[in-house]
């Protein structure tokens, strides 16, 4: 992927001009994020921004490992917010990639999907509910 052109992303209402050349998905990569640039990285299962080109180094972790996901099966919240909408119910089989509910974070609705086949064991959650980021939504075995 490459471009000579800055992209406009716009983000709750605020817009980033963001340029990238290429993507290694094997090594650092950079990115210019309204003209400052950044060295990234990606390693599995975190993606982690390994330095700001700039005077002050940044470190920050896209997905943080939960003492919360120890339990087999538990689906749990990928980030603070409210829950919109419930799409499961106790004892429902689902698949892998069913959505199983809405949460709603920094003004974006983002679909909480089956990470397996099974059937859904328990359920922690529901409509209007605010959960914090590592909480356990779901059980399904």
């Amino acid at each position: 992927m490459g471009t000579e052109t800055p992209l406009s992303v716009k983000m709750h209402e605020k817009l980033y001009e963001v340029e990238l050349k290429k993507i290694e998905k094997s090594a650092p990569f950079s990115v210019k994020i309204n003209k400052l640039p950044f060295k990234i990285e990606f390693k599995a299962p975190e993606r982690k921004i390994i330095s700001q080109m700039t005077d002050q180094a940044v470190i920050v972790s896209a997905i943080k490992p939960s003492k919360k996901t120890a339990e087999e099966g538990a689906v749990v919240a990928p980030m603070a917010g409210k829950i919109v909408s419930v799409k499961v119910k106790e004892g429902e089989s689902v698949k892998l990639g069913d959505v199983l509910c809405i949460l709603e974070a920094m003004k974006m609705e983002n679909e909480i999907t089956a990470p397996k086949t099974g059937t859904v064991q328990r359920v922690n959650i529901s409509e209007g509910m605010g959960v914090s980021e590592g909480d356990v939504l779901l059980i399904i075995k």
